[in-house]
This record gives C-alpha cells, structure tokens and sequence, in this order.
C-alpha cells in the first residue's frame, strides 16, 4: 500500500482514472499491523464537514499480522484479535460518519511461500508465513465484514 502511488503502481493508476472525479489518497504504512493502525487512525481520519467525508474507505490487512509468531513475533497479531481490531477501525470510522456502506475490508491476498522463502533467507531469517495461516486471516476478514455489513473485496479468492 505505500508504494502503490509510485510509477506503474495500482494507487498511481487509480488516481489516474478518477482525475477530475476524485482525491485519490493513500495512508499505506508498509509494515503495520491492525494493532499499529488502530492506534494510528484517529490521526488520519478525523471528524469533518459533510463535504471532508470519503466516497470509500479500504481497510487492508492481514499479511503482516499473519506472520507467525514463533518467526516474526513482532508483526504477528493473534487471529482472535486480528478481527476485533478489524471490528475496531469499522466502528471507529462509523464514529466519525463515514458509514459502513462507504467502507471497504480487503482480505489478505495468497502468499507465494517458495518466492516468500527466498526473500527471508536474503533477509536472514526463516520462513515467517505461510499460506494456510494467510487463509485464516482472509476468512476471519470476510466474517468481519459480513457482521460489520461493509463489502468486502475477497483478494484472497480472486488471486489463487
């Protein structure tokens, strides 16, 4: 998500398509979690007048926090919690009246392990992910969303 507004990344093409239409903005933090966004969000998304409110909100994580734990212990966030910091960041922003049909959840996308595996050892470190335990969160994801009654763009599906 950060470096999505670079040249030939998806947020760049998006702004792209909506000029003239719509602000296109990106609050990406490569990295974070949904306990570190929680936390955050407040500072980005405050309440304003009728014309500040966002024609969309995409929230999306998991990839980080599926990290495991045993691995990468400090990005990994336990499924259980995952979802409610997911529940937290929709009730927040229905707080501060972006409604639920303006939000948007996006589940983590599938993992390539082998290509992931590569990466780690250049990094030098073990494999920290796989692709069964970004499932979990990708499901978690859509059960947030269907209580949340946001939509949800299931990347997770679309991608395998």
């Amino acid at each position: 998500m950060q470096f999505s507004f670079q040249q030939g990344g998806w947020g760049a093409s998006l702004a792209d398509k909506l000029v003239r239409k719509c602000d296109v903005l990106n609050r990406g933090f490569s990295g974070y979690n949904t306990r570190w966004a929680k936390i955050i969000l407040p500072r980005l998304i405050r309440k304003g007048n009728s014309l500040d409110i966002p024609v969309a909100v995409t929230i999306f994580f998991g990839a980080n926090d599926s990290a495991l734990k045993d691995e990468n212990p400090k990005q990994h966030i336990p499924l259980e919690e995952y979802a409610a910091n997911l529940k937290s960041m929709v009730q927040y922003l229905k707080s501060v009246d972006i409604p639920e049909n303006r939000v948007i959840l996006i589940t983590p996308t599938p993992l390539c392990e082998t290509a992931w595996e590569k990466e780690c050892i250049i990094q030098g470190c073990k494999l920290n992910r796989l692709n069964s335990v970004v499932g979990e969160y990708a499901n978690a994801c859509l059960q947030v969303a269907q209580d949340c009654g946001t939509d949800v763009l299931n990347l997770w599906t679309l991608m395998q």
